[in-house]
């Protein structure tokens, strides 16, 4: 019996294979990996050019160049569709320039891209608010506070008083009211938490504890709950 080789195994070529057809399939292996060698370099270049971009924006930001920042913004999230960061920037940038239609696209981009980020649904809810859809303003705020985390961290003061005054808008003094009360459990002096807190119990019936509030709201200067003190608390 002849010795084994325990060396490199030989190419053992299929029957119905013959070396010139061996040879094409090797040759349209290794343009398949060109090819995808080809793309990835494209990408690279792609992903470092979207960075770039993406830091000349913000550095245009927070220079306060809004326009500047918002071409920035634009050419990164062309060249990396997939980083929510790029079209959350585009948004907080339109915001500042008081542009909320658009700043609404580019977060409602972001939030599809990441869906579960509190500090874009944060951001959402302050454009709606701003359009006077306290629907959705709501709708988002309570997303927020319901996936709040250290790693993105927000205005939760300004989270629960927004949500406050939207669902006061809507006729729902008690989630009003609800909010106001953690709010002014971490900060009792804040007249405007007081005040409209007051108001929103006046609206639900609740008189006493309504005058009480606006009567510490005017006493810390809350000029606007001498009228309904007048009319509601003798």
């Amino acid at each position: 019996m002849p010795d084994h080789d325990h060396g490199q195994n030989p190419i053992i070529l299929p029957i119905s294979m013959s070396p010139k057809i061996l040879f094409g399939s090797i040759l349209l292996l290794i343009g398949i990996s060109s090819s995808k060698a080809q793309t990835d370099v494209i990408d690279n270049t792609k992903y470092n050019e979207a960075v770039e971009f993406y830091n000349r924006g913000k550095i245009d930001y927070d220079s306060k160049q809004f326009q500047s920042a918002i071409e920035n913004f634009r050419r990164a999230f062309l060249l990396n569709p997939t980083n929510s960061d790029y079209p959350f920037d585009l948004s907080i940038s339109y915001y500042e320039i008081k542009k909320y239609d658009s700043a609404l696209k580019y977060i409602e981009l972001a939030i599809a891209l990441e869906p579960n980020q509190p500090d874009y649904h944060y951001r959402a809810g302050n454009i709606f608010f701003h359009k006077k859809d306290y629907s959705n303003a709501v709708h988002n705020y309570n997303i927020t506070l319901a996936n709040l985390n250290d790693e993105h961290p927000i205005n939760i003061q300004n989270c629960y008083y927004n949500k406050a005054v939207s669902e006061y808008n809507l006729g729902n003094y008690t989630s009003t009211i609800s909010d106001l009360t953690k709010l002014i459990k971490e900060d009792s002096t804040d007249f405007t938490y007081l005040h409209l807190r007051g108001v929103s119990y006046l609206r639900t019936k609740k008189v006493r504890e309504g005058c009480v509030d606006l009567l510490k709201a005017y006493k810390l200067g809350n000029s606007k709950s001498e009228e309904y003190l007048g009319r509601y608390c003798p």
